[in-house]
């Protein structure tokens, strides 16, 4: 049987697909780490074979409910896997189970996840739970830069579509959330060019699937959406977090799980035009997600699905979606290019 064919059977064969550390990993205790769920999150180690030989392995693990999970494994946390493989988890109090593997056995305790697997000619296996966090999270903003929410107050936002109703969102703990109703949001002040800085959060919703899933969305002059979502676990299309809808998938898929903070660092380059109102360049992005740069110069041919307008030769302001999950934004900048004055 060849290797894909094993990988397909196990998941401890499928953790043999090994790993690359980030350089903003660090560990973390398991109980209590994460938002709900002390298992979801990232997960790095070792296993032994019978020979002795030591291999690294990671793993990310998804939670689902009712103590049901998603183990997905990949060769890094920051390259696009195309042989990423995922198998169902179910735990026992302390212990951990698989179909596709009646053999496996799996202890959590102590921080730690330990287990063996004869059918995937593991002797033993360790993961401890690390957290990988942006190096551009709390980013301040520098000198001249354009304040857009500094976690106080949401004066610089309005209803999208409606001129004189101030924005309804939540301010929770110095961070924005949406409120039930509140509607979409749009940026008073009207940009063009310039390069943003956002953090936002999804929240725990284990039982929700796909869409309802910590959905919402940033668009650009509120035409052009880089997708929020919680895809933690997921392939990376471009419905899913950092993709643009019907555009292009995220490089690599750079969700971190829900309820930690994550960044966005988006250089936007508006469409270009000349002087008959002919359209001579498309609107482009380069996206970082969580520090990794997850589109680079990509063209946006015209306005994505949910967009306030259509109007692309004018400037348009920061919006933020409202998709009925209380997803929280905070720490919201951008820089304009020298000489340019927002409206």
């Amino acid at each position: 049987m060849n290797l894909h064919k094993i990988l397909q059977t196990a998941l401890p064969v499928a953790l043999a697909l090994g790993f690359a550390a980030c350089a903003t990993t660090k560990d973390i205790p398991a109980a209590g780490a994460a938002v709900g769920d002390a298992l979801m999150g990232d997960w790095q180690g070792y296993r032994v074979l019978p020979s002795g030989t030591v291999l690294p392995l990671a793993v990310q693990l998804v939670t689902y409910g009712d103590d049901l999970y998603d183990a997905t494994v990949l060769a890094s946390f920051e390259q696009r896997d195309p042989d990423r493989f995922v198998v169902p988890l179910r735990k026992d109090g302390d212990a951990l189970s698989t179909s596709s593997d009646p053999g496996f056995r799996a202890t959590v305790k102590d921080g730690l996840i330990t287990g063996s697997s004869p059918r995937g000619n593991i002797a033993s296996f360790t993961l401890r739970k690390v957290q990988r966090l942006s190096p551009t999270l709390g980013a301040q903003p520098p000198a001249g830069a354009v304040v857009l929410f500094d976690g106080k107050d949401m004066s610089a936002w309005k209803v999208a579509g409606k001129e004189e109703r101030p924005a309804a969102w939540k301010l929770v703990d110095g961070a924005m959330e949406v409120a039930p109703n509140g509607g979409t949001i749009v940026t008073k002040r009207q940009f063009g060019d310039c390069d943003l800085h956002l953090e936002f959060r999804t929240p725990f919703m284990p039982t929700k699937r796909g869409q309802e899933r910590g959905n919402s969305g940033v668009y650009m002059q509120g035409r052009y959406e880089i997708q929020v979502l919680d895809s933690y676990g997921l392939t990376g299309e471009d419905n899913e977090c950092g993709g643009i809808y019907k555009v292009a998938p995220p490089r690599v898929n750079m969700c971190a799980p829900p309820g930690q903070w994550q960044t966005y660092d988006i250089s936007f380059r508006a469409p270009r035009f000349d002087a008959n109102g002919n359209k001579i360049a498309s609107a482009s992005v380069t996206v970082r997600h969580n520090g990794v740069v997850i589109h680079q110069n990509l063209a946006i041919p015209g306005p994505t699905g949910g967009a306030v307008d259509e109007r692309v030769t004018e400037p348009g302001g920061l919006c933020l979606q409202d998709h009925g999950n209380p997803v929280q934004y905070r720490n919201i900048w951008l820089v304009e290019p020298a000489g340019t004055t927002g409206r």
